[in-house]
């Protein structure tokens, strides 16, 4: 029986062979949904705000391509 890879698992591993590190991506401060998702999908906050003062500000998450 073959193995089930998951797309998560397939995708990093797409990106680790073509060179790449990982993947960054910016988020609105205010949608709990879409930080839930991400976090649920293996992406962490990375510290990094911007818009600062602002009414939009966005959360940087990042995820490691190991």
């Amino acid at each position: 029986m073959p193995s089930v890879v998951s797309p998560r698992t397939a995708s990093l591993g797409r990106l680790r062979e073509d060179g790449f590190g990982g993947v960054r991506l910016w988020t609105l401060r205010d949608t709990p949904q879409s930080r839930r998702f991400y976090a649920k999908s293996g992406f962490t906050e990375s510290g990094v705000v911007r818009g600062h003062g602002n009414p939009i500000e966005q959360v940087e998450y990042e995820i490691i391509a190991r």
